[in-house]
């Protein structure tokens, strides 16, 4: 019964570490802490390319465009397992396909909730 029980322990303890962020959101659960990581990862004078590869690396989803300046946009939401989840988010403004300014924005996002024809329902 005891090792049973150990080994319950221990599979639990594994499956939290496997399930924990490693990646440069990791503990970032404010807006100032989001963007100190977001500005170590990426510095000023990177390329595109390497600065996508980066976001992507650390799973996020990220697109490109242009309005005044070209930039790459990429955001990230936390494990859908709660009712309530973070989203990260960065614009990468380039200049000639280098990084030339970094702003990370960071956010709790709750459940999206509609009217339907029996009530109120989750999307």
């Amino acid at each position: 019964m005891r090792v049973r029980t150990s080994l319950l322990f221990f599979s639990l303890a594994l499956l939290s570490c496997r399930a924990s962020d490693r990646t440069i959101t990791h503990g970032a659960d404010g807006e100032a802490d989001w963007s100190r990581r977001l500005a170590a990862a990426i510095p000023i004078g990177l390329s595109r390319d390497s600065a996508r590869a980066i976001m992507e690396a650390n799973g996020f989803q990220c697109r490109e465009g242009a309005d005044s300046v070209a930039y790459v946009w990429c955001s990230k939401t936390s494990s859908p397992s709660n009712i309530v989840t973070r989203r990260w988010s960065a614009v990468l403004n380039l200049d000639q396909n280098h990084v030339f300014e970094v702003r990370g924005f960071t956010g709790l996002v709750g459940p999206r909730w509609h009217w339907r024809a029996g009530g109120l329902t989750s999307a």
